[in-house]
């Protein structure tokens, strides 16, 4: 990792929980539109499949089969088994073409001067690693860290990174960034 990602020391960079969710939807979305340029014919499937309203589970499997036929990456398969299996649990699986590009163009805009702390993001969440693989990553690249320093630093560089794009995030979709505080709660900054 670069020398600006060891740089940051932090006590606490917390968002609160509602915020927490609120991002990593947005961030999930953002990742899976992104990672769908690995296999040319994906956006054409996609596009069909995304004028219904609604996107059902028989829908995904038959992409899926699709895909499988036309033998793109395994990484494709990976993220689209990963996707069937979040479409179980929330029908908030992908976004429009406009809201991934205004996510990316704030993305882009928040770490314009911290490449490494947008290639983490874009590790966590377009290529789907887990905090796990990007410690162990980053743990072979630095032999000389315990393997809990670098899953610490991990954690601390991607609640940084969620930190810094949630009030840039809420300002793009025009949203109250103070809409999850109780009324009756101090707002301290």
């Amino acid at each position: 990792m670069c020398d600006s990602l060891r740089k940051i020391t932090i006590g606490e960079f917390k968002l609160r929980t509602l915020e927490i969710v609120w991002l990593h939807g947005k961030l999930k979305m953002w990742g899976r539109w992104s990672a769908i340029n690995e296999c040319p014919e994906a956006p054409d499937l996609f596009k069909k499949i995304f004028k219904k309203y609604v996107v059902t589970q028989n829908d995904l499997s038959k992409i899926y089969q699709k895909l499988k036929r036309i033998g793109c990456s395994k990484e494709l398969k990976s993220w689209m088994e990963n996707m069937m299996q979040e479409s179980l649990r929330s029908s908030l699986i992908f976004c429009t073409d406009d809201e991934a590009l205004t996510m990316d163009r704030v993305i882009a805009a928040v770490f314009i001067n911290d490449q490494p702390l947008r290639h983490i993001v874009e590790k966590h969440y377009r290529n789907r690693m887990s905090m796990r693989e990007l410690a162990e990553e980053l743990n072979k690249e630095h032999p000389e860290w315990s393997y809990s320093t670098c899953r610490r630093r991990i954690k601390t560089w991607i609640s940084v990174a969620e930190y810094m794009l949630y009030q840039p995030m809420s300002d793009a979709f025009e949203l109250n960034a103070k809409r999850f505080y109780l009324n009756s709660e101090p707002v301290t900054d």
